[in-house]
């Protein structure tokens, strides 16, 4: 395991220690049954997978108190994503996360402990999808500011093959300059890319793909 590796699921278990039962959960009677409404409201470590993956993806409007309820599931929610076990679009999540207002949650600092540690592991991973993973930290902190200076600042194999295959994704699909991140595309931040992506040293961006970028921000 590495440093960085280490660093998320030590943030990952602070978290984890924050988890209680909760309230009695008021839900969409449509979509969940009674049964399951219970176990929301119980030890979060007991909801059933599939019953945690739907509450991840589902939309505010499906409860009662929102916000209570993804706060109290955030541990599990945060741990399998960055871990790569959740079953939902970690853009989706960031959503959900953003919607349920996590900066004013009490000990939000946890929060932030593990998307702040899930970027290095993701870029020294080398399965991890640096692009969905970058859109995840964007939406879900509102600023993709901090996450490619970090890339910056890591010049390693690993982050580099994961900007390579990350350019290569974005010029193929014509995302460039107007590249908006999000599980809806609603955080627009191609300008301040493009601009990071030219001031990378040519090599960690290769001759071919500075070519292909030079065009894409020319048109």
């Amino acid at each position: 395991m590495t440093t960085a590796q280490q660093r998320l699921h030590h943030a990952l278990d602070a978290l984890d220690r924050t988890a209680r039962p909760g309230p009695a959960v008021g839900g969409c009677e449509h979509c969940y049954t009674a049964g399951q409404l219970a176990a929301l409201a119980g030890p979060p470590a007991l909801v059933p997978n599939s019953l945690l993956h739907s509450v991840a993806a589902k939309s505010p409007d499906h409860w009662t108190d929102f916000p209570t309820l993804y706060r109290r599931l955030a541990p599990r929610i945060l741990r399998q994503l960055t871990t790569g076990t959740l079953a939902v679009d970690g853009p989706l999540v960031a959503d959900r996360l953003v919607a349920a207002g996590w900066p004013d949650w009490h000990r939000a600092e946890l929060v932030r402990e593990v998307l702040d540690a899930w970027w290095p592991a993701a870029l020294a991973d080398p399965g991890a999808d640096a692009a969905e993973v970058l859109g995840t930290l964007a939406v879900a902190t509102g600023t993709v500011t901090p996450w490619l200076r970090t890339w910056a600042e890591t010049p390693t194999p690993t982050a580099n093959r994961h900007l390579a295959d990350t350019l290569d994704r974005w010029l193929t699909y014509g995302e460039l300059p107007d590249l908006r991140l999000g599980f809806h595309r609603d955080l627009p931040v191609g300008p301040e890319v493009a601009a990071w992506i030219s001031g990378l040293p040519p090599h960690r961006i290769g001759e071919d793909r500075r070519y292909w970028l030079e065009l894409a921000l020319r048109d």
